[in-house]
C-alpha cells in the first residue's frame, strides 16, 4: 500500500510540474507574439488649401497652404465687413468635405466684442452661405459650435466672410486670438 502511495505523489508532482510548465510556456508564447507595421510618410502640399482674396487684411497676415493669420480690426460702435478676407480652394480632381471647428478664444476680455462672425460663401454662388461661425462677446465668449459638413467641388473657390463687431465702450487696443480649424475630409 505504500508503494501505491509512493507512486500516486510522484505521479501527482510530474502532473503538476507538466500543467506548470505548459502555463509558463503558453505565458511566454503570448508576451513575444508581435505584428509589424511598416509606414511610409511622404510631405505633399494640402488638396484644400487657403489662398488669397480680394480683402486679405494687411500688415501682419500671413498665409500659407495650409494655416492663415488674418490681421482684423474692430472699431468702437461700428460694423467692419471683411467681405473676402481669405478664399479656400480645392484643387483635388474630386469633391471634398470641409467642415469649421471652433476653438476658444484668447486675449482680452470678450466685453470689447459683441460678435466676430465667419462666414463662407461659394464665390459662384455669393449670396448663398455655406456655413458660418459666430463669436458671440459680451462678457463671456459663446460660439455656435462647428459647422455642419460642406461640399465643396473640385477646382472650386469658396471665401470666408468675416463681420466684426465691439460696442461703444470698448478698449483700444485690446487684442482677441481666435484660432479655427478647417477639417478636410
Amino acid at each position: 500500500m505504500e508503494i501505491k502511495k509512493i507512486l500516486f505523489r510522484k505521479e501527482m508532482k510530474l502532473l503538476t510540474l507538466l500543467m506548470t510548465s505548459l502555463l509558463i510556456a503558453t505565458a511566454s508564447a503570448s508576451v513575444y507574439y508581435s505584428l509589424s507595421m511598416q509606414s511610409k510618410t511622404t510631405v505633399n502640399a494640402p488638396v484644400v488649401k487657403f489662398v488669397t482674396a480680394s480683402d486679405f487684411p494687411g500688415p501682419g497676415g500671413d498665409l500659407q497652404d495650409s494655416w492663415v493669420r488674418l490681421n482684423l480690426k474692430s472699431y468702437p460702435n461700428v460694423t467692419l465687413t471683411y467681405e473676402r478676407a481669405v478664399n479656400i480652394s480645392n484643387t483635388d480632381t474630386a469633391n471634398r468635405q470641409i467642415r469649421l471647428t471652433p476653438g476658444t478664444p484668447t486675449g482680452d476680455a470678450s466685453t470689447n466684442w459683441e460678435y466676430i462672425r465667419f462666414l463662407v460663401y461659394d464665390n459662384a454662388l455669393p449670396g448663398v452661405m455655406q456655413g458660418s461661425l459666430n463669436y458671440t462677446g459680451g462678457g463671456s465668449w459663446t460660439n455656435t459650435g462647428q459647422t455642419s459638413w460642406m461640399t465643396i467641388g473640385n477646382g472650386v473657390e469658396w471665401t470666408i466672410r468675416v463681420i466684426t463687431r465691439s460696442p461703444s465702450t470698448a478698449t483700444q487696443n485690446a487684442v482677441c486670438n481666435i484660432v479655427i480649424s478647417l477639417d478636410v475630409q
